[in-house]
């Protein structure tokens, strides 16, 4: 029967093991450090096309704390919260929310054109959030 020996075996899984934590602890704040970036993208892209007719719109696009698990996690992007006003033009005095005005201005009405102002923040910033994230990833995994 064949023998089998190994040298050095351990070191390698704790290697691993280290590169493991080292990766739990750097995508939440990989996320967070993209989030920041694409919120302050979404922000100036909103008021560069002018959707400012609602006083909070723009301070309302935030990010969402870190969600998921440990396979998957992720953090949402949008406005958040509500308007102090409700649509005055069909009676509606209830309080509109602030993503429900930022998907007529994304996408438009028949009465009103598109604003896109999400879709082009994501596209100008996605080169920002990927050095961002991978300055974290570099600082995590190699220090």
């Amino acid at each position: 029967m064949g023998a089998f020996n190994t040298v050095g075996l351990e070191a390698v899984i704790e290697s691993f093991s280290k590169r493991e934590q080292a990766t739990v602890s750097a995508v939440p704040k990989m996320l967070k450090a993209g989030a920041d970036v694409l919120v302050e993208a979404q922000r100036a892209e909103a008021r560069a096309m002018g959707i400012v007719e609602t006083a909070g719109f723009v301070n309302s696009i935030k990010a969402t704390a870190v969600k998921g698990d440990e396979r998957e996690q992720h953090i949402d992007v949008y406005p958040q919260g509500r308007a102090k006003h409700g649509n005055d033009r069909k009676g509606d005095k209830s309080k509109v929310r602030y993503a429900t005005i930022g998907f007529v201005a994304e996408y438009g009405t028949s009465s009103q054109a598109a604003r896109p102002y999400m879709t082009v923040a994501n596209e100008k910033a996605h080169d920002k959030v990927v050095n961002e994230q991978l300055k974290i990833w570099e600082r995590e995994n190699n220090g």
